[in-house]
């Protein structure tokens, strides 16, 4: 987890991270046994009160990284937030 917005001293903050890079690690395996060339860019899931939007970043290092983002459902633009994901997602590829 690099850099929390909440409470970087809340339990749960390090649970997500760790259910993010499992899912992101499930469906990245998935996709390469269907032979799905394009690969995974990203996945949301949704609760009540939340969106939590995951992002697989391709990076050029040996490590992977996964990008998690959870958005107050009531408060949150969920179109303009992929978008802007996206962008942050490609400036740090380049």
């Amino acid at each position: 987890m690099l850099s929390p917005a909440g409470d970087p001293d809340d339990p749960s903050l390090a649970a997500v991270a760790a259910g993010a890079a499992d899912i992101v690690s499930v469906l990245t395996l998935l996709g390469s046994q269907l032979g799905d060339e394009d690969g995974l860019e990203d996945v949301m899931v949704t609760f009540g009160s939340r969106f939590h939007l995951i992002r697989h970043l391709r990076a050029a290092s040996a490590q992977p990284v996964v990008l998690l983002v959870v958005l107050d459902r009531s408060r949150a633009n969920l179109a303009l937030a992929r978008r802007e994901i996206r962008d942050f997602c490609a400036s740090m590829a380049s």
